[in-house]
């Protein structure tokens, strides 16, 4: 359990942990030294006579000092162009670590935010932002005419981040009212992002939706959620491994559980996901259908933390890099729009194909 949160945390949080240490392996690098400058030894300007014993001068000695003395001009000369080269490349140096350290410094500034959310789900950091969301209410049931219907879908699909942002263009239409991420179906009350991660208390991460039935049904909200999953999957989803990842559809009244049943049945002689490698399953969509209205009090929906509510939106940036880790588009674009979308010509004649 305990593995299963460290790398649900470290994969949540990628850009945090690869800038951190970046920064500590770039600061522990050791400095290259410069190679040290080597001496002319002056030859002698007398030869040596071993039979007397005594130094004693000699034309090819007199000879030997003037070719020494023109070296030792043009070694002068370069040794002062050596020098110059030597301040040049200390220099060069000097900015390029300069640079250097602006640049981690800047990778260290940008995951620094990041370390707050780190906290927040390890437990060692309690805010504002650490409280648990306002759940809208779903009161109005359109009892006057022209009053939007109100109705509330739940569905566990992984990363509850993910899951809100699936529902986002029909928020933005006015289809869906408010989106809330939370944890469903297991056996303590008020659960926090910590305990819920470290798994044991067989809740899920889950999207609550709140909708208008008069702009859209259940069943384009089943359509939508399925085209963001990968139902084959019991020990997680995409990146994130563990019971809480697992996919469900929490369903609070018999239209709704019937409908989602007819989905999955449907998707599966259809072969939506059908591939080599789940070809010899009997059934390959593992999504159960769990009735809310079935489950103690523990089990009903609790929202999770305000600072994991509309986290795509709120870190664009951090959740771009999460989302792209995870594999989960290049797995629904091959399922659907490079697979199932055109055996069928087109993603209306997908949901018409599911659900008609």
């Amino acid at each position: 359990m305990t593995y299963s949160f460290c790398t649900d945390v470290v994969t949540r949080y990628p850009f945090s942990f690869v800038s951190s240490l970046h920064f500590i392996l770039s600061t522990m690098r050791p400095r290259i030294s410069q190679p040290q400058k080597t001496s002319t030894r002056t030859p002698r300007l007398f030869s040596f006579d071993a039979r007397r014993g005594t130094p004693t001068s000699s034309s090819s000695s007199r000879r030997q000092a003037r070719r020494f003395a023109a070296a030792s001009s043009n070694n002068n000369n370069n040794n002062n162009n050596n020098d110059d080269d030597d301040i040049q490349t200390s220099s060069s140096d000097a900015q390029k670590t300069r640079r250097e350290t602006l640049v981690n410094v800047a990778f260290l500034g940008l995951s620094l935010p990041l370390w707050k959310d780190v906290f927040h789900d390890l437990g060692f950091y309690s805010g504002p932002d650490d409280e648990f969301a306002d759940v809208p209410s779903s009161d109005n049931r359109g009892s006057a005419p022209g009053e939007p219907r109100l109705n509330v879908a739940v569905f566990a699909g992984g990363c509850f981040w993910c899951m809100e942002e699936t529902f986002e263009n029909a928020e933005k239409a006015g289809a869906v009212v408010a989106t809330t991420s939370g944890y469903a179906g297991g056996t303590v009350a008020n659960p926090k992002y910590l305990q819920v991660c470290k798994g044991g208390t067989g809740h899920k991460e889950v999207v609550r939706v709140l909708y208008d039935e008069n702009k859209i049904s259940y069943k384009e909200l089943l359509f939508l959620y399925f085209r963001q999953i990968d139902p084959t999957r019991e020990d997680g989803m995409f990146l994130d491994g563990g019971e809480q990842y697992t996919s469900a559809i929490y369903v609070n009244s018999d239209e709704q559980k019937k409908e989602a049943l007819e989905a999955i049945d449907r998707m599966e002689k259809l072969n939506v996901f059908r591939t080599d490698e789940n070809a010899s399953e009997s059934k390959v969509i593992k999504t159960k259908v769990v009735d809310l209205r079935e489950l103690p009090a523990e089990g009903q929906f609790f929202p999770a933390e305000i600072y994991h509510q509309d986290y795509f939106e709120k870190n664009k940036g951090r959740y771009s890099v999460y989302r792209f880790m995870s594999g989960r588009d290049p797995f629904t674009q091959n399922t659907w729009q490079n697979q199932f979308d055109k055996r069928v010509g087109g993603e209306d004649k997908a949901f018409e194909a599911i659900f008609d």
